[in-house]
């Protein structure tokens, strides 16, 4: 009697451990599925990112010659402008183009501490090519100044994405809390922030909020 009831006994041990190895098994599977689906659409969208490029350059490549005529001097341009419309550019050079200083030391400070601290919190690291694009200084109607101008514009502007999405990585890590009036321009995190007057799940989600991936 004892040494059946060891064999049933010893029989739903068998029994348990095999549908934890299936149960184990298909979360497994479905893990591999979500990471396989990933990829797939990973692979799927640069894919038609690279389709629309090289269609993009075709297309600009075969109109090269007809959008080249379309460029206009730096000094036609000048002198198409009024004298008023000059005497303001000429005063607000020095002030715009001044502020290229700062944005550079702001990017030099601003990458220190994103390629130093994110490592030590466990924080993915933001992608700086997904943030930084300079396309416009290819145009072949723009004549050298507006390249260059083009180029100030998107490298100030997107520094300032790319910031952002640092910063809110980094609010994300240390306070993640939602606003108690809505904010007009949110950053990728700000989703995943709890509510304003909810501290009790701050205090249940802080470590799983943390979890910051690339």
């Amino acid at each position: 009697m004892a040494d059946k009831k060891q064999k049933n006994s010893l029989y739903k041990e068998l029994n348990d451990l095999f549908d934890k190895l299936l149960e184990s098994r298909d979360e497994k599977l479905k893990g591999v599925e979500e990471l396989k689906k990933k990829i797939t659409d990973k692979l799927d969208k640069e894919i038609s990112e690279l389709y629309a490029k090289k269609d993009f350059i075709r297309d600009i490549w075969s109109k090269r010659e007809h959008l080249r005529k379309q460029r206009v001097s730096v000094l036609k341009s000048i002198l198409r402008n009024s004298l008023l419309t000059n005497i303001r550019y000429l005063v607000s050079a020095p002030f715009i183009y001044a502020m290229f200083i700062p944005t550079i030391i702001l990017h030099i400070f601003l990458e220190i501490y994103h390629r130093i601290c994110f490592p030590l919190y466990g924080i993915g690291l933001v992608r700086a090519r997904e943030y930084f694009v300079f396309d416009r200084a290819h145009l072949p109607y723009l004549n050298w100044l507006e390249r260059f101008n083009c180029f100030y514009c998107s490298y100030f502007n997107c520094l300032i994405s790319y910031a952002k999405e640092i910063g809110g990585r980094t609010e994300r890590y240390w306070c993640p809390i939602k606003h108690s009036k809505v904010l007009k321009d949110q950053h990728s995190s700000y989703d995943k922030f709890v509510d304003y007057s909810d501290g009790e799940k701050l205090r249940r989600k802080w470590k799983e909020i943390q979890k910051i991936g690339e």
